[in-house]
């Protein structure tokens, strides 16, 4: 499956993610659908670009399974710690259909980290919004 993006959209993302990169310790940072089509990412999410499959739209959906399963509301992110770095996945809203990806390996900056990806990702709703979900 393939998504059609007007250029000028994508090239925004792309402008997006690499200022987000460009103003933090975080790398390989990418758009994903929930579905798991990787939308736009940035040069270095270019080199792990097989890791935007299904899995992060099948952590997204255990995710959602679980935090609706113990009442805690709706799904917002999913932090995987490794032991050379963390992967940072943000959950767009029920009516998003996609998810910015990101990692980094500062531990010490974690928090920091999810609310710049917030930022980032609220600021790139509405161009989001512009690409046709069917």
């Amino acid at each position: 499956m393939e998504i059609k993006i007007d250029q000028e959209v994508l090239d925004d993302l792309m402008r997006l993610l690499e200022t987000l990169e460009g103003s933090t310790d975080l790398e390989a940072t990418a758009i994903v659908s929930k579905t798991g089509l990787r939308i736009a990412s940035s040069e270095t999410a270019d080199v792990v670009a097989d890791i935007y499959s299904a899995s992060p739209a099948t952590l997204i959906s255990l995710g959602q399974k679980i935090s609706q399963g113990l009442d805690q509301g709706e799904l917002q992110e999913i932090v995987i710690r490794g032991t050379k770095g963390y992967t940072i996945i943000l959950v767009g809203a029920q009516d998003n259909n996609y998810m910015l990806f990101s990692s980094c390996k500062k531990a010490f900056k974690l928090g920091y980290y999810v609310h710049k990806l917030k930022k980032a990702f609220e600021i790139m709703e509405p161009v989001l919004k512009q690409i046709p979900t069917a």
